[in-house]
């Protein structure tokens, strides 16, 4: 266990120390500050508007106007970007020629899957937290809905780490980091977009491409709706992909590659 939180730690610290890992985060902070700001100034042109035809309290609720925007859009960009950033934890040793040594090492497959995967979810935690200042500088001058917000940031959180654990899975099968990120940006417009599928579909698979689809799941978080069925199916998906790179690795250590 020792063993594997020190990968992780090497793992969230390389991810900070990466140029890509930051330039990237930087424009995600960018893209979401400017639509949170805008989601703030059309919520009090909506409130004004109201009460100058003498509706005032009829509107939408700050919440659903400013922070829930902010995490749908949030998502969106997440799985822009996330794919560039998993993409090195595997195929990118693999070229740099450095995955050999940690291959070698007493590490067991697992371990390495979770330590890899550990250090990402500590970087996605910091990533969640620092989006989650902007929805925070609404109690100081508002009343958001905290139970929204909060299970809005987990949604959030849900969805980064299960985007994590497909990404971690590509980059575990190849050794190019292009691939892997391509592959992991299809699986993931994949599971975004199957419900759509299934409505176009006009057969008994909507039911179960309806649950297949991530943004189903993740709308209700959005919402405030924490449910046991939706954090199931985070958990199942990532779970997924774990075993899927740990099976990679074991197969890999089993060649003798």
């Amino acid at each position: 266990m020792k063993a594997i939180w020190i990968l992780a730690v090497r793992e969230w610290r390389s991810l900070f120390l990466s140029p890509l890992a930051w330039s990237l985060l930087a424009v995600l902070f960018c893209i979401c500050a400017y639509m949170f700001n805008s989601g703030v100034a059309h919520y009090q042109i909506n409130q004004m508007q109201f009460q100058a035809y003498g509706r005032g309290g009829t509107g939408p609720s700050l919440t659903d106007w400013t922070v829930t925007p902010l995490l749908g859009n949030a998502a969106i960009l997440l799985l822009l970007i996330l794919p560039l950033i998993t993409m090195r934890l595997i195929a990118d040793e693999k070229r740099r020629r450095t995955w050999p040594a940690l291959a070698a090492s007493p590490i067991s497959p697992t371990g390495i899957v979770l330590g890899k995967y550990l250090g990402l979810l500590l970087f996605l935690v910091v990533t969640v937290a620092l989006l989650g200042l902007m929805p925070a500088t609404l109690f100081l001058y508002g009343n958001p809905d905290p139970g929204q917000v909060l299970a809005g940031l987990l949604g959030l959180f849900l969805v980064a780490a299960t985007f994590g654990a497909v990404g971690l899975a590509a980059s575990s099968a190849t050794e190019n980091p292009i691939v892997a990120a391509v592959a992991t940006f299809g699986i993931l417009l994949l599971l975004w977009i199957v419900a759509w599928m299934g409505e176009s579909s006009g057969t008994g698979m909507d039911r179960i491409l309806a649950y297949a689809s991530l943004i189903n799941h993740y709308e209700k978080f959005l919402h405030g709706i924490v449910s046991t069925a939706d954090l199931a199916y985070f958990i199942l998906v990532s779970a997924g992909g774990l075993i899927f790179a740990r099976q990679r690795l074991l197969a890999e250590r089993l060649e003798g590659h």
